[in-house]
């Protein structure tokens, strides 16, 4: 098992202490801004964070919290907003304040842990959609994240567990069946079958298609590079098939081939791209 170097945990101390400077401000503030209420504050800032406007989003929620300091939609939707431009620390600082307010909503615990992912703090992720589902044991975006988070600490019986268990209770997601696929291989284990049965339904035109039929044999490695070369859709589609291909080579034992498509997969593929914390935990089980 690789291991993982975590964030020093004293250094959102300060972090901390200005988010309730900013309470207190914001108590203030409220007194002073009755024009508009929280809550339109809080939908215009969830419109912008769809829009994928991270900064006015933020305004806005920043907006919301002086008026209402305690209103947990706004405190999670700005970890959204926080984590995605990047800024897991804030992120986890305001998951954090909605955790103060909520302590048993578990989206506020799954949504922490994937900003602990991110991070690479798995050790913290896995503490946290542990909690999620200790609250809501159906809740299967934390069980696919935390089976997809074993998978990068090569904990593969775990992650296997995890992913069947989210696949049963969100049959339509083929990310989930395709991580499925690759933990049972590096298991050893022959699912064929299965893994035939539970893509069956994916539409062949959307992504992951292509690599879901590279897997089953339905489509050359060729074939798979040059649809991800043809993609224009701006989703990373080539960085990921070279993960893919990466798994491919080490599920036939070929550690070399490997390495050098997953060392293509961290120098190409966003952080935020579940492929970019697989490629980069594979170099580090194999030493590179």
């Amino acid at each position: 098992m690789s291991t993982t170097r975590l964030p020093n945990r004293r250094s959102r101390r300060p972090l901390a202490l200005a988010v309730g400077a900013g309470l207190i401000l914001a108590a203030w503030i409220g007194c002073h801004n009755s024009s508009r209420d929280a809550g339109t504050f809080t939908s215009a800032g969830v419109t912008h964070l769809q829009m994928g406007e991270y900064d006015r989003a933020i305004r806005d929620f920043d907006r919301a919290l002086a008026i209402q300091p305690g209103l947990v939609v706004a405190w999670r939707q700005r970890g959204l907003a926080y984590r995605g431009k990047g800024d897991y620390e804030r992120a986890l600082a305001d998951f954090d304040q909605a955790i103060l307010f909520a302590p048993s909503d578990a989206r506020l615990y799954t949504d922490r842990g994937l900003a602990y992912e991110l991070l690479g703090d798995y050790v913290n992720a896995i503490r946290d959609f542990d909690r999620a589902i200790s609250f809501k044991p159906n809740h299967a975006p934390a069980i696919e994240f935390r089976g997809r988070t074993h998978f990068y600490l090569g904990n593969f019986a775990q992650s296997a567990a995890d992913l069947q268990r989210g696949l049963s209770l969100d049959s339509a997601n083929t990310e989930v069946a395709l991580w499925l696929h690759l933990a049972r291989r590096r298991l050893g284990q022959d699912d064929a079958r299965d893994f035939e049965a539970h893509v069956a339904p994916i539409d062949s035109a959307q992504w992951p298609a292509p690599v879901v039929a590279y897997f089953l044999g339905r489509m050359s490695e060729d074939s798979l590079r040059a649809v991800a070369v043809a993609d224009s859709s701006g989703r990373g589609q080539r960085c990921s098939v070279a993960f893919y291909l990466g798994q491919a080579a080490l599920i036939e034992g070929h550690a070399a081939a490997a390495a050098k498509l997953f060392q293509a997969t961290r120098a190409e593929c966003a952080k935020e791209l579940s492929e970019h914390r697989g490629a980069v935990a594979e170099l580090q089980r194999l030493a590179l």
